[in-house]
């Protein structure tokens, strides 16, 4: 990232940043194999996730994982999704073609996700009475090898010499992630297991598409965690406090990560009530802070939320969404918090809901939120949920350079006044220390200097200067994008993106068209104008009420059909293709 010079006395006045203009390059072909693989937890899915990943990208694929995975430190059982396309896919699909079971248990619990053409592999020493599988000596030779650990070393050689891949490949993604110590023995484990893996070479095994290294070598691999670390410090964040919970500790730790670099405070506070509080905190004092948590955690964080809209103090907000009420389900997905988000807090103030759908969705409004807590001095919530969080994707290179940033903070002078009056209901801001003036805020009413008062006159003067600035905010939220045109919009927000287009894709029904919603509160009338327009709006949404499409009843758009999902899943792109089919077929 370079260095980037930031203008410290940006006004309101200025006009609103823009994102980076992207180009969408469709890349011919559309090919793509995927391979499951399931074992317990604490057996190293993940470190297998990483290197299979990191190899096949380095061998001229792109790659997309994601993981299913139950809220314990050992056992259970666990999946891990890999799709090796030959063009960008963002989605993960419910049927495999190739499932790798690590124990006995994967076998039942991935017995729905096989199809009569799925190939099944897994050690010499397990059975199924129903499935058929393909025997490979993974016990033996790790008998030989000195320890059950290199089993996924042993896993990864099979599957690149099934496939005829180079190993040295598979080598560089071995040496990234392990030590000098570990490294050799997982090696010979590798090359037995890709040696096995060119025996089994006659099986109908899916044929891998076409490679695409001059692309592919020139994209990164990141997952959504790390993807909105990115664009909160193209953002300019500089402190961020939280207590971790899944799924947002991810963005917790890679800014942790993150504070040799750069110049960042990170603080893992005792509670999230502490966390958001010191956020306004820092905010006051002239940071740029944020914090991160997830459904239970904000939902203890609602009387910092109505403290930042009364003190007009800013503050940034990751909300990764899993399944509630309560504890719920700790690392599954769900996009169960809109309302939550929205509504949060007591007493009448503003805010604005953003729900990135992709990695470079989460660094463009990752970056955004920052802009428009300091712009409008109200709290900037950031949805994600543990799908996009946790699953690994591809991404172009960034120019961070684009991303413009400023600071609203202005010098102030002795007669400054924190909350004074102005047409449209934003103060220019000042903190301690940045000039003479006496920086007063209060989370009771008060006048325009700061102090407390129960006066009925200032109180309706300063709930109007409130409202204004949510008028003025909403006059520049971003409009959802929308692809393609026809008479049926398939509507989404947030993590949806990927699986609706991938879904849009393969069905090539002319009359459907995508609507992908990221600004998700609150929303402009104008953006809906194209939606009262259309035949049929069908909203797709992972909670059980459809808490958008609400949402967008509330401003008169006509909802035809919903489809619902709150399983602890995200979408699969051959489900929901199953079920949209279904539902527009007889429509004319």
């Amino acid at each position: 990232m370079n260095e980037t010079k930031v203008p410290f006395e940006a006004t309101i006045s200025d006009q609103a940043v823009s994102l980076p203009e992207k180009r969408e390059e469709e890349l011919p072909g559309r090919d793509s194999i995927s391979i499951l693989i399931g074992g317990a937890a604490g057996t190293g899915i993940m470190t297998l996730e990483k290197i299979l990943t990191g190899a096949f990208k380095r061998s001229g694929y792109f790659v997309f994982s994601t993981k299913e995975y139950m809220s314990r430190v050992r056992g259970g059982s666990n999946t891990t999704l890999l799709r090796i396309a030959d063009a960008p896919v963002n989605a993960p699909c419910w049927y495999t073609d190739i499932f790798i079971a690590l124990d006995t248990d994967a076998l039942s619990h991935a017995h729905e996700r096989l199809t009569d053409h799925t190939i099944v592999l897994a050690d010499e020493n397990i059975t199924h009475e129903e499935i058929e599988i393909t025997k490979i000596p993974v016990s033996r030779a790790l008998k030989e090898l000195g320890g059950r650990h290199y089993a996924n070393s042993y896993v990864t050689g099979v599957i690149f010499g099934i496939f005829g891949l180079d190993e040295a490949v598979l080598t560089e993604s071995m040496e990234a992630l392990f030590d000098e110590e570990e490294i050799h023995k997982n090696k010979a484990a590798m090359h037995q297991g890709v040696v096995y893996g060119q025996s089994l070479k006659d099986l109908p095994f899916p044929k891998l598409p076409g490679q695409l290294q001059q692309k592919t070598n020139s994209m990164h691999l990141m997952d959504g965690s790390s993807a909105s670390g990115f664009g909160f410090l193209a953002g300019g964040c500089n402190m961020i406090t939280a207590y971790p919970m899944s799924p947002s500790t991810g963005v917790l730790n890679f800014m942790a990560s993150m504070s040799e670099h750069f110049t960042l405070l990170v603080e893992q506070s005792e509670d999230e009530i502490a966390s958001l509080n010191m956020v306004l905190g820092g905010w006051f004092g002239g940071a740029r802070a944020m914090t991160s948590t997830s459904g239970g955690g904000f939902a203890l964080m609602s009387e910092a939320v109505s403290l930042s809209g009364m003190s007009e103090t800013p503050a940034v907000i990751y909300l990764a969404q899993r399944p509630g009420p309560a504890t719920g389900l700790p690392t599954r997905s769900e996009q169960g918090d809109l309302n939550l988000a929205i509504y949060s807090g007591h007493g009448y103030f503003g805010r604005i809901v953003l729900a990135p759908g992709d990695l470079q969705e989460c660094i463009d409004f990752g970056y955004l939120a920052f802009e428009l807590a300091d712009r409008y001095q109200m709290p900037v919530i950031t949805l994600s949920d543990q799908y996009l969080a946790d699953s690994i994707g591809m991404l172009k290179r960034v120019d961070f350079s684009a991303y413009v940033q400023r600071r609203y903070i202005l010098p102030t002078d002795a007669l400054y006044e924190r909350y004074k009056f102005t047409e449209n209901g934003i103060t220019p801001r000042g903190v301690p220390g940045l000039g003479e003036g006496l920086v007063v805020s209060t989370s009771d009413e008060h006048d325009e200097r700061g102090q407390i008062t129960e006066s009925s006159h200032m109180r309706d003067k300063m709930v109007k200067k409130r409202k204004k600035k949510i008028s003025l905010a909403i006059l520049e939220a971003h409009s959802p994008k929308v692809m393609g045109e026809g008479s049926i919009a398939v509507i989404g927000w947030g993590s949806t993106k990927g699986v609706i287009t991938e879904v849009l894709r393969e069905l090539a029904d002319p009359r459907l068209f995508q609507v992908h919603f990221v600004w998700v509160h609150p929303l402009d009338p104008r953006h809906l104008e194209m939606l009262k327009e259309t035949k049929t709006n069908i909203v797709i949404e992972n909670n059980v009420t459809g808490e958008f499409s609400d949402i967008l009843k509330k401003h008169d758009i006509d909802i035809h059909h919903r489809i619902l999902q709150a399983d602890g899943f995200a979408f699969f792109t051959d489900l929901l293709k199953e079920k949209l089919y279904n539902l527009v077929k007889e429509q004319k």
